[in-house]
């Protein structure tokens, strides 16, 4: 009977007791809590409570599973092995499913991203041109329509000075 007890004994504690595995693997590398956490960029209070099974404290068991994988690879344990036990000691529900709620069409449906920037490369066209019209009206009469009438070499005169008349200074 108390070899029954003692070859179940050794399989609750390989069963329950990742932390004290991987406690005593660490104490045989002769690594201190401190040193663990810094080789495993964890908090040193992480590593105390993975090695306590103290599963309250830590994050979530995903998040955990790969702490022990690491843990278990740097102290040289086997991680296939841990990562199954403690799968097993942490059963999680199955992960959630995701049900579709039909193909219902869009109230409003919008359009493409290349259509909107067209649609705002040419409005801001249109903006610029219409800004932009008075200084072209001016450009084109200025040189347009009196270039014609001006004979080169001849200076024009104000209407006041025109046919000779020149006007007296008032006294």
């Amino acid at each position: 009977m108390s070899a029954r007890t003692g070859s179940s004994g050794t399989a609750d504690m390989k069963n329950s007791a990742i932390g004290a595995r991987l406690r005593d693997a660490r104490i045989a590398h002769k690594l201190t809590p401190g040193e663990v956490a810094v080789e495993l960029h964890l908090d040193v209070d992480i590593i105390e409570a993975i090695e306590r099974d103290d599963m309250t404290t830590l994050p979530a068991p995903i998040f955990v599973q790969g702490y022990v994988r690491s843990y278990a690879r740097l102290v040289g344990l086997p991680e296939d092995e841990l990562i199954r036990e403690f799968n097993a000691q942490n059963a999680e529900p199955p992960p959630l499913t995701v049900f579709s709620a039909g193909n219902k069409a869009p109230l409003l449906r919008l359009p493409s991203g290349r259509l909107i920037r067209n649609f705002i490369l040419v409005m801001l066209g249109i903006i610029l041109l219409w800004l932009a019209w008075p200084f072209v009206e001016r450009l084109v009469t200025s040189h347009g329509g009196e270039a014609t009438d001006q004979v080169p070499g001849r200076l024009e005169l104000p209407p006041e000075f025109e046919d000779g008349q020149r006007s007296e200074p008032a006294s």
